[in-house]
């Protein structure tokens, strides 16, 4: 089909452009996409400037047409569906955050329409050109892995909350109780002189990296931060003064928490631990910079010992410098999920050339609580002889964190944005903060 479009004197013939077309064209163009609103202004772009023959409605369909994720709009749309698997040809099957695992009706049809649909998620991902093997950043913060096998490709989607749970919302899912928030609130923030270098544990998809995103309320104002991942997967939006970077095109996440080193941070963070950069951010802490990460791992013993051997390789002697593990962990029990903090050690220096833990707590999942093992004594020593305050008013801070907590969440200030701005008014004038929550 073509267009006529009328210029002086003479008649032009334009073709109507395919979607493949246009979505090839526009591949790689895109250097920073957020939402589908950056599809859909760059796909009006083109189509004003290179098809000024097509009518409004026909340019409207396009858009609407390129900027969706097609068969998977439904799934992207539904805040229920943490995963979509696309195992070439056969149905789709989705992860379900209350169902558990899926299979759904839907299927691609044919591989012409799987391409296609692949060419849209590397469009939407701002990249030229595809691997064998592909992780994508998509808008509103979702990742895709891409795997061609000559079984056809295998795609799976990772959805992300787009506004990520604050501390509060973790309580009131039943992830971990005030008291424990408050205990984490100490940890991260460490009374400004001594916060701690924290590891979150887990299996995939247990809830690491949406804990990691909590805590990021409470960091200092006046502190630098800067996020390492492989694929963007955090949420900085709290952080004032933060970097983030990427792995990939050559460089390497050793290449990168080496070089963070060189851009005066206050905080290193690494989104998932699991090679030869956990020796250099040991270095970084031994140098007494601030950091926290993830790391594959079922316990805190797993975690030290996935530390120590292949390919990670810290020396053991490195270790101590971390000062708390937490593991989380995901359930099904009777048809229902539910991720759950499962324990917290703090790590309490080595003896007979071992890393000693000392477990604070522990997941009951019969009672399905988190139970307190023993009090802090590791870290809060620490704490205290760095802040000079004695042990018991460590703890009568942690019992007063918990109080504002709680009274967070009776006002309704439970966002993970509502949570930053009170604390950073408490970091500068602690009196007046509370009294302004009627404490």
């Amino acid at each position: 089909m073509f267009l006529l479009s009328v210029r002086p004197n003479c008649l032009v013939a334009q073709a109507k452009p395919s979607v493949e077309e246009i979505i090839k064209k526009l591949c790689g163009k895109i250097h920073l996409i957020e939402s589908m609103d950056d599809v859909r202004n760059a796909v009006r772009s083109l189509l004003d400037n290179d098809y000024s023959g097509l009518s409004e409605r026909e340019k409207e369909e396009f858009v609407s047409s390129i900027a969706s994720y097609g068969l998977l709009d439904d799934f992207m749309r539904d805040p229920s569906v943490e995963d979509i698997m696309i195992n070439s040809l056969n149905p789709i099957f989705v992860f379900d955050s209350k169902k558990g695992m899926v299979k759904t009706s839907a299927r691609f049809d044919s591989y012409g329409e799987l391409d296609l649909f692949i060419q849209r998620l590397l469009l939407f991902s701002g990249k030229a050109r595809l691997e064998r093997i592909n992780d994508l950043h998509l808008p509103d913060g979702a990742r895709a892995n891409i795997v061609f096998s000559p079984l056809g490709p295998q795609i799976t989607i990772r959805r992300f909350k787009q506004i990520p749970p604050s501390i509060i919302d973790l309580v009131d899912w039943g992830m971990l109780d005030y008291h424990v928030a408050a205990e984490l609130w100490l940890y991260a923030e460490g009374l400004g002189v001594k916060p701690a270098n924290i590891l979150i544990a887990g299996a995939p998809a247990a809830g690491k990296t949406t804990l990691l995103n909590a805590l990021f309320s409470f960091f200092p104002p006046n502190q630098r931060t800067i996020v390492i991942e492989d694929t963007l997967e955090l949420n900085t939006k709290t952080e004032e003064n933060c970097s983030r970077l990427v792995s990939g095109d050559g460089l390497t996440m050793e290449d990168l928490v080496k070089n963070s080193l060189r851009m005066r941070p206050d905080r290193i963070i690494v989104g998932e631990v699991r090679g030869a950069e956990a020796k250099d951010l040991m270095t970084a802490m031994n140098i007494g910079k601030i950091c926290m990460g993830t790391i594959h791992a079922g316990t805190s013993r797993e975690a030290v010992m996935r530390l120590e051997h292949e390919p990670m390789n810290v020396p053991t002697q490195m270790i101590p410098l971390v000062d708390v593990i937490i593991t989380v962990g995901r359930f099904m029990q009777n048809g229902e999920q539910f991720r759950r903090i499962t324990g917290i050690s703090e790590v309490a220096g080595m003896e007979s050339g071992k890393v000693l833990l000392a477990d604070r707590y522990q997941f009951d999942f019969q009672r399905r609580k988190l139970v307190e093992l023993a009090p802090s004594v590791t870290y809060r020593d620490r704490i205290s002889s760095a802040s000079g305050l004695s042990p018991k008013e460590v703890m009568a801070e942690i019992e007063r964190r918990e109080r504002i907590l709680r009274k967070l969440k009776e006002k309704k200030a439970t966002s993970i944005e509502s949570v930053s701005l009170f604390c950073k008014k408490y970091y500068e004038r602690p009196d007046e903060a509370i009294k302004m929550l009627g404490l």
